[in-house]
C-alpha cells in the first residue's frame, strides 16, 4: 500500500511543479480573447483556417459564466459539440480538421487565472483517430485528486492520459500548426 501512496505523492509533486512553470494567468479574459482573435485571423490570412473573417468574429465569444461566479468569464470558440456533429459551428482547417474550445477565466484575482478549459480537434472520417481533446478540469474536480487535472483524450472520452500543462495559446498553436491528420503529412 505504501508504494501506491508514494507514487501518488510523486505524481502530485510533478503536476504541481509543472503547473508552476506553465503560465495560467492573464491580464483579463477580454485581453486573452483579443489574442485568440489575432491568432485565428492570422491563421485565416495564411490559408490555415477556411472560416471567413466574419465567421471567426462570430464564433469567438466572451461571456460571463454566471453558473461559476460573478467574475468568471468564458471564452468560447465555436459551439459546444459533445456529439461531434459537423453541423454545429466550429473552426475548420484547410485539411478538413475542425475544432472548438472553451476557456474559463477567474477575474476575482489579479492577474486573472485560467481555471479550466477544453480544446477538441476532430479529424476527417477516414482518419484512424476521430479526435484529440486537451482538458484542464476546474479546481477540486475528481481528476485533480487523481493527478489528472491536466490531461488529454486520444480518440476516446473514456481514455485519458496525464499531460503536462499547456496554456490555451499553446494548444491553439498546436491545433493550427502542429497537429496533422494521423497517418498523413501536412502542407498548407
Amino acid at each position: 500500500m505504501s508504494d501506491n501512496n508514494d507514487w501518488e505523492q510523486i505524481c502530485d509533486k510533478v503536476q504541481h511543479r509543472l503547473r508552476e512553470t506553465t503560465p495560467l494567468t492573464v491580464q483579463k479574459a477580454k485581453v486573452l480573447r483579443a489574442e485568440f482573435l489575432k491568432y485565428l485571423t492570422n491563421a485565416h490570412n495564411e490559408g490555415i483556417l477556411t472560416n471567413k473573417i466574419h465567421e471567426i468574429h462570430n464564433l469567438l465569444k466572451l461571456d460571463r459564466a454566471a453558473e461559476y461566479g460573478k467574475e468568471i468569464f468564458e471564452i468560447i470558440g465555436g459551439q459546444r459539440n459533445f456529439k461531434r456533429s459537423k453541423d454545429i459551428p466550429h473552426f475548420e482547417r484547410f485539411d478538413k480538421c475542425w475544432f472548438d474550445f472553451a476557456i474559463l477565466v477567474d477575474e476575482t484575482q489579479k492577474p486573472a487565472e485560467i481555471i479550466g478549459f477544453n480544446f477538441e480537434m476532430r479529424f476527417p472520417e477516414e482518419s484512424s483517430v476521430r479526435f484529440i481533446r486537451f482538458d484542464l478540469n476546474l479546481p477540486n474536480h475528481d481528476n485533480e485528486a487523481r493527478n489528472l487535472r491536466f490531461h488529454f483524450h486520444p480518440g476516446s472520452d473514456d481514455f485519458m492520459i496525464h499531460s503536462p500543462p499547456m496554456s490555451p495559446l499553446e494548444i491553439l498553436h498546436l491545433f493550427l500548426y502542429g497537429l496533422s491528420i494521423p497517418g498523413k503529412h501536412r502542407s498548407p
